[in-house]
């Protein structure tokens, strides 16, 4: 059988300018099986390209647009890609250990069926194959579809809009046009069981209780398998994902490298650049969430909280989020989907670019959702404000607050976001818990975690003198002011329950200009109100562990949380 003629691109960056022992190591085996690589990167010192071999052709280009926009660069430079059978794309996103792995997978790929193929393949978000490593064989790379793809790859700056757009669309332009895509690692039921194993682990460290903490079949599905089952990709095919070994970012690495890699030599380099990367590339490509300048009038107009729909609404239920960090999106979508009831969705994002991906990543997840652009102004609460006072949430029984939290001057802050949102939807068991109590208390008014719950004076801040206000100008009189309050904002609520909010009609010139502040803007006023509200209207509170039994308030006059000042 004559041998396919390959050309491959590849896509590097390095924080130092470097072209690493293993990314060297990539290029020598890429060689092997292409008669050509066009080397893309966004940061390469000169001295570098000295030795290379001369069948590689280095691009060096501005430090935009990520990997994909290398990708695009390399494929539109090769000179008559008609000529070649397979086209490879890879990045230097992995540590290549051991000789031999890419013969193995080009061995194990030959005879498949295919018109793309990858070395692996997520369900995150929706099914892709993972752009690290994919081939392109004639029959996809000679079209149309292919061309215009390519050609119409932007460069974007915000990491999940690439993801969606590119890693995850890829995929998804090549199943709507008809190829059919093949993977080279798949993983057997014993590799499932490794997953659901560590992903329970992970989940127990994270502070998950022992029966909440077993994933479902479908986390199982959706985990990454080069971070979840990097052990194995190594053993069949001798690389290991770079941030694996750098930041762990799931935690998976109870295996000791020195019973993967038993080499010690070899280990030795690998922890090398363990350390290095760890010194000098981790943080140098961060997560952009959309521009610094807030949205314009036109933008609002087209987009904002007045454009949706009241006819295209038709749950009994509601979740609203406040997307500031898209970055989260996928981490708290996989508590949202515990509603399992009939409902809507609205978001709020902060630019049209985030906009873009909140919009793309709820249709790719077939959920009802109505994205809506707000100014930064009031962090949580002024978005939620917004929405409430257009009426749009009267028509449901119960609604789920929550927002993407990170208490960046607390370390402790994603954890006690993912806490809060545990507490609130951390199963459909608990969920549907909570509605029932809403069905059958019809004077239930809201429903908090147990634990956000702050009634001890000290928690006043500097709020104490502005709420006695707002409180007043809402029907509440002074004598019955307390501090009593869901710490973090995020809660169950019946929208009927929080009619004097609503009649008060905040307007978002009565918010602060966002500066950063830890406490005393009309926000943490406001977060301290929402009980009062609910009382005033002659509804009760109840806590997400007796949802349908109004909290004591005294009971947690000694209770605090780590992530604010006492």
């Amino acid at each position: 059988m004559k041998a396919a003629r390959r050309v491959a691109v590849v896509a590097h960056f390095d924080a130092e300018g470097l072209l690493t022992d293993f990314t060297r190591q990539l290029l020598d085996e890429l060689l092997l099986h292409a008669e050509r690589i066009v080397l893309v990167s966004t940061r390469l010192a000169p001295e570098q390209v000295a030795g290379l071999d001369a069948r590689i052709t280095v691009i060096v280009r501005e430090n935009v647009g990520y990997d994909f926009y290398s990708f695009r660069t390399g494929i539109l430079a090769i000179e008559a890609l008609y000529a070649y059978d397979e086209l490879i794309i890879a990045n230097d996103s992995v540590v290549t250990i051991d000789k031999g792995g890419l013969g193995k997978a080009f061995a194990k790929m030959q005879d498949v069926a295919c018109d793309v193929w990858g070395m692996t393949e997520s369900y995150q978000v929706s099914r892709h194959l993972q752009s690290y490593f994919m081939v392109y064989r004639k029959s996809a790379f000679f079209t149309q579809y292919f061309d215009r793809f390519w050609r119409d790859v932007r460069v974007l700056e915000d990491k999940w809009e690439i993801i969606l757009s590119y890693e995850v669309g890829q995929t998804q332009w090549l199943l709507n046009h008809g190829a059919k895509i093949a993977v080279a690692y798949e993983p057997d039921a014993a590799a499932l069981r490794t997953v659901a194993t560590r992903l329970k682990q992970k989940r127990l460290r994270d502070g998950a209780g022992a029966l909440t903490a077993t994933p479902g079949s479908k986390d199982v599905q959706q985990a990454n398998p080069v971070h979840y089952l990097w052990d194995e990709l190594y053993r069949r095919f001798g690389f290991i994902k770079s941030e694996v070994l750098r930041d762990d970012p799931n935690g998976v690495l109870d295996v000791e490298l020195s019973r993967v890699v038993t080499d010690a030599a070899t280990r030795a380099r690998v922890e090398a650049e363990i350390a290095r990367m760890r010194q000098t590339r981790k943080n140098t490509m961060p997560l952009i969430t959309g521009t610094r300048k807030g949205p314009s009038e036109q933008e609002l107009e087209r987009y904002g909280v007045a454009a949706i729909d009241p006819g295209q609404l038709h749950g009994r239920h509601a979740i609203v989020l406040h997307l500031f960090h898209v970055d989260l999106i996928d981490s708290i979508y996989a508590y949202m989907r515990n509603l399992i009831a009939d409902h809507d969705v609205f978001v709020s994002v902060k630019s049209v670019e985030d906009r873009r991906v909140a919009v793309r990543y709820f249709q790719d997840q077939k959920v009802r959702a109505f994205v809506y652009l707000h100014p930064n102004i009031g962090r949580d609460v002024g978005p939620f404000v917004s929405l409430l006072n257009t009426g749009l949430l009267d028509r449901y029984d119960a609604v789920c607050k929550l927002h993407s939290k990170k208490s960046v001057y607390h370390d402790g802050g994603g954890q006690w976001r993912d806490e809060l949102m545990k507490s609130l939807l951390g199963s459909s068991l608990e969920v549907l818990k909570i509605l029932r109590a809403f069905d059958d208390q019809p004077m239930l008014g809201i429903v908090g975690p147990a634990t956000a719950y702050l009634s001890n004076a000290r928690f006043w801040g500097g709020n104490e003198e502005r709420l006695r206000v707002l409180a007043a100008e809402t029907g509440i009189e002074d004598a019955r002011v307390r501090l009593g309050f869901f710490a973090g904002t995020m809660f169950w609520f019946r929208p009927a329950a929080l009619q004097a909010l609503r009649e008060r009609n905040i307007s978002l010139n009565e918010f602060d200009p966002e500066a950063g502040q830890r406490d005393a803007t009309l926000a943490h006023v406001i977060e301290r109100l929402f009980v009062l509200w609910v009382e005033q209207a002659g509804y009760f509170a109840g806590t997400t562990r007796a949802p349908a039994v109004a909290l004591r308030h005294d009971d947690y006059d000694d209770q605090g949380i780590s992530v604010l000042p006492s």
